[in-house]
């Protein structure tokens, strides 16, 4: 039985083994020694302060501590409220073009040809289908598009915020993670940007897996006809969820060897919890035919020309021009490339061959490096968007400063619960965590899938880690054997020193660096960039001799720059006004751009595009349904367009 059961603790191994390396990755990236040294301070006071910070909040009542998960729930929303509202940012690449394609279903128009994405990534047919439901919902009630993604992702963002610190006050028993994460949610940019602003496969995911691991926390207590209910629940949540992001399918091998493993060691679990982890299965089994019959009530066809066999994501993560992460260049390649067939046939030798030019020590380092960036969250906050529609009369500098306190904060919060996490996978390699949870086991198990399906296989990104969450969640918050002891053992000189000390090498580096904390970079101060995308062959504009496009911008800061979207070769002339001043300044051509170098004042300016040339000119215009994708529409000779709009951007550059 002891080595049985010592078998199995390859997986906390592993686990510890990986969130070492995210912990390592969120101190060093993004590059910035100074912003590095301010984690590494705000770790030691974090690491001192942990000790009197959980003994002051165990101390809290019951009712009290009620209240408080009560109010700061509420002053989240007022905060997520808030930012909607006044601080909307524009959504770019796979989240825009599904919503794009789910207002086109929800008004039962089937034509899948406005690009050529879904043929290239048809596992988001599904997700598209099912947004295009909720989105047919909502026009009922004469919604936008804007206020149904909002309310949506709220649904189940806030849902998840809530269900989180239920569950671990539930199985905890104590205030102090519950406060430590309530805490997390108020003050990280985690309630407060991508999650709340983009709506895309990751926020529902994260809800998938925590209402999954509730169900089966509750499973062994429920009543038959309770178990009927919730079994339903479970076959729904994992049905969605395979839909909405395929690689949930690392769950399904994750249950298969957690059962393997109760079956020789553990009989009595082993049939305990049988028959939900069946309904899991036969879940993952029904996404197969519940896909194509989307595919078919969605008059949706594969395209072979322009889809990419999966094995080539794998043969994209070992690309020697990339750190595992996407490569565009991949993609050209298999573009280049006419058939379906032909990719796959090329791969078979490409990929091999790569990987053994790589050799063995560079795969394991790409192994380390796709960890790293999976379990990073210096820019999360920043997924699939393209800056503030319209930033707010702040300085570029202040937005700055304000979004590197946002990764700082995002940075510490994770490395804690990193470390949290591995002090308990350190202890279940001591001594299980629970015979009677086998629940946590897969917790782990599901975890290691997760990094080892992305270390190995496929690509890397932030966004993908982010499914570690709930789980990391529940491993931290399941009591363990003594854990009171090892802290109580530690002294509180002893750890002073050990914090003070790393505190004050990081301070001295800190002050020594000569390299400035704010490096020069790009800041929008208004943009619009949401699109179809060229490389999807999106559908163009005609614009004939004489017609004139033009657009509206508002800027609450002086900018630099500004640049408009056009096509390679197209012949337009265009300018920008000042509506204050009705000064003109001209837009000159560079390769893909309309743009203009200068100092322009705060105020509303107008974006003028007008073929002069004797023949009819190609132009990219973003036309969405009810979405509204700027504060001011687009007016075609003089003629305005609710929810089309020019792709521009107006930017300033900040010297360090």
């Amino acid at each position: 039985m002891t080595k049985k059961i010592s078998i199995f603790k390859i997986f906390p191994l592993i686990l510890a083994g990986g969130l070492v390396i995210g912990i390592i990755s969120n101190i060093i990236y993004p590059k910035n020694i100074k912003l590095s040294c301010l984690v590494v301070i705000a770790c030691s006071v974090l690491a001192f302060v942990w000790p009197i910070f959980r003994n002051f909040t165990n101390q809290i009542s019951k009712n009290l501590m009620t209240h408080l998960l009560i109010g700061g729930l509420g002053l989240i929303l007022i905060v997520q409220l808030l930012i909607l509202n006044y601080l909307p940012v524009t959504i770019i690449h796979d989240s825009f073009r599904t919503l794009s394609q789910a207002e086109l279903l929800s008004r039962n128009n089937y034509n899948w040809g406005v690009s050529t994405y879904f043929w290239r990534y048809p596992n988001n047919v599904s997700l598209a289908f099912l947004l295009g439901q909720w989105l047919k919902f909502t026009n009922l009630f004469g919604m936008t598009t804007n206020f149904a993604i909002h309310i949506l992702s709220l649904i189940f963002l806030d849902s998840f915020i809530g269900v989180s610190l239920f569950t671990i006050r539930r199985i905890s028993k104590k205030n102090s993670l519950v406060m430590t994460i309530l805490l997390f949610f108020l003050i990280s940019p985690f309630a407060y940007t991508y999650y709340l602003r983009v709506f895309y496969s990751d926020l529902p995911i994260l809800l998938c897996l925590l209402l999954t691991f509730n169900i089966l926390l509750k499973w062994p207590i429920l009543s038959k006809k309770g178990k009927v209910g919730y079994g339903i629940s479970l076959f729904m949540l994992i049905l969605i969820g395979q839909l909405v992001k395929p690689n949930l399918i690392v769950f399904a091998v994750a249950v298969i060897i957690l059962l393997a493993v109760l079956f020789i060691r553990d009989r009595k679990q082993f049939i305990r919890y049988l028959l939900p982890f069946a309904i899991i299965l036969a879940s993952f089994a029904a996404s197969f035919p519940t896909q194509k019959g989307i595919e078919q009530t969605t008059h949706f066809t594969h395209n072979p020309k322009y889809e990419l066999p999966s094995t080539s994501w794998i043969w994209m993560s070992y690309s020697p021009k990339s750190r595992g992460t996407y490569a565009g260049s991949a993609v050209t390649k298999m573009e280049s490339l006419s058939t379906l067939s032909a990719r796959k046939k090329y791969l078979q030798t490409a990929l091999p061959k790569r990987i053994k030019n790589l050799g063995i020590r560079k795969v394991f380092e790409r192994w380390f490096i796709k960890v790293g960036i999976l379990l990073n969250v210096g820019n999360v906050q920043k997924s699939y968007t393209g800056g503030l529609i319209e930033s707010p009369n702040v300085s570029p500098k202040v937005q700055i400063l304000w979004h590197m306190l946002g990764s700082l904060i995002m940075r510490v919060s994770f490395i804690f619960l990193y470390a949290l996490a591995l002090f308990k996978c350190l202890v279940m390699l001591i001594k299980p965590v629970s015979t009677k949870q086998p629940v946590i086991d897969l917790a782990v198990v599901l975890c290691v899938g997760y990094l080892m399906f992305h270390a190995l296989i496929w690509e890397a990104e932030s966004r993908y880690g982010q499914s570690l969450l709930p789980l990391l969640f529940l491993i931290n918050a399941v009591p363990t054997p003594d854990t009171s002891k090892v802290t109580k053992s530690l002294a509180t000189w002893k750890r002073g020193l050990i914090t003070g000390g790393t505190a004050g090498v990081a301070v001295v580096i800190f002050l020594t660096e000569t390299l400035s904390l704010v490096r020069p970079q790009k800041v929008v101060m208004a943009t619009q960039r949401s699109q179809m995308s060229m490389q999807y062959k999106a559908k163009l504009t005609t614009l004939k001799t004489n017609e004139v496009v033009s657009q509206n911008v508002k800027i609450n800061q002086p900018v630099t720059k500004v640049s408009v979207d056009v096509l390679k070769g197209t012949h337009l002339s265009g300018s920008l006004i000042s509506l204050s001043t009705h000064k003109s300044y001209p837009l000159k051509k560079s390769t893909t751009y309309l743009m203009a170098h200068g100092k322009f004042a705060r105020g509303t300016y107008e974006l003028k595009l007008k073929n002069k040339y004797p023949k009819a000119q190609k132009i990219q215009i973003v036309r969405t349904q009810r979405y509204k994708l700027a504060p001011y529409s687009l007016r075609m000779n003089g003629q305005k367009q609710n929810y089309s709009s020019l792709l521009y951007t107006f930017s300033t550059k900040v010297k360090s």
